[in-house]
């Protein structure tokens, strides 16, 4: 399944209780395009965020745009549906950053930052290879079972994560994955579908904050990562890596028209060039990829 191109329209969200509310909508105006060009994203202090829905076999179109590696990747998928979660995300986010960015998707060179574990660059957070930019455009891209998703923020950091919502033998992660009072939390609910969403809910925080961090799980203690599940987003997480060095991060629920739970981090505070500290802004969902050049 090919992620669609066209006029996108966006909604600001922030999440509430299981089910995230939405804030306000508007439609893409100026020039008919996309209404978070590149050049405007660092002055909107936002994060954009795009899902799509994944097929259950590689689409042509979506394989077309990969490049080598990333077809090993594809090919070496033991099911189906996996692949084509691979192949439509990396494709998709091409599609993406070329309609941002005024170039075609096929001009899109992404790659990896050096894996925080082991230092290799193959499987190291997604950074943007081409087109060379002026300042960084930071990007996060992750895929489950039927849908993939990428986040876009004019900063050096951003980290999405988006599961599947599905049965999980919560008390046999819970030592592992949990600090003691979202364990007291997540395990005070029967178990069942209402504690496996809360379950989500924390997964899908803790790896956005980790991914944005750029140590990855490898590089996490998730028992001692808070975020808090029982309160609505945002909430602000501190993080220490196992280096020990403190950073905050605002972590927001991403609403879903499907069985997914998704969540997204940036930077607690960002700086818009040489002016004052402020405070995060929106998260802006968008329903359509952005035609590009």
């Amino acid at each position: 399944m090919s992620t669609r191109a066209g006029t996108s329209t966006y909604v600001s969200v922030d999440g509430g209780g299981l089910a995230p509310t939405v804030q306000a909508t508007a439609t893409a105006t100026a020039g008919g395009g996309d209404p978070a060009p590149a050049d405007a994203l660092g002055r909107s202090g936002d994060v954009h965020v795009w899902g799509w829905r994944t097929g259950s076999a590689p689409d042509a179109e979506d394989l077309a745009l990969l490049d080598e590696a990333e077809l090993r990747r594809v090919y070496r998928c033991h099911h189906p549906r996996d692949a084509a979660a691979l192949a439509c995300t990396r494709a998709g986010a091409r599609r993406v950053i070329g309609g941002l960015l005024g170039v075609p998707a096929t001009g899109v060179g992404l790659g990896h930052r050096p894996c925080p574990g082991c230092g290799a660059r193959q499987h190291g957070p997604p950074v943007l290879l081409h087109p060379p930019l002026p300042n960084p455009l930071a990007v996060s891209l992750s895929r489950t079972e039927g849908y993939g998703m990428l986040a876009v923020c004019a900063d050096t950091a951003v980290g999405i994560d988006v599961e599947a919502l599905r049965p999980v033998a919560v008390e046999g992660l819970a030592d592992v994955v949990f600090t003691e009072r979202e364990r007291a939390h997540v395990l005070g609910v029967p178990e069942g579908p209402v504690r496996a969403s809360w379950h989500f809910r924390c997964w899908t925080r803790k790896e956005a904050v980790v991914k944005a961090a750029g140590t990855g799980l490898l590089g996490a203690e998730l028992t001692r990562l808070e975020v808090y599940p029982e309160k609505p987003g945002p909430v602000r997480v501190e993080f220490r890596d196992r280096g020990g060095a403190p950073t905050w991060w605002q972590v927001h629920d991403v609403p879903l028209d499907g069985p997914w739970s998704a969540a997204v981090a940036r930077p607690a505070n960002v700086r818009d060039g040489p002016g004052p500290v402020y405070g995060p802004g929106r998260v802006v969902l968008h329903t359509t990829v952005p035609q590009s050049g």
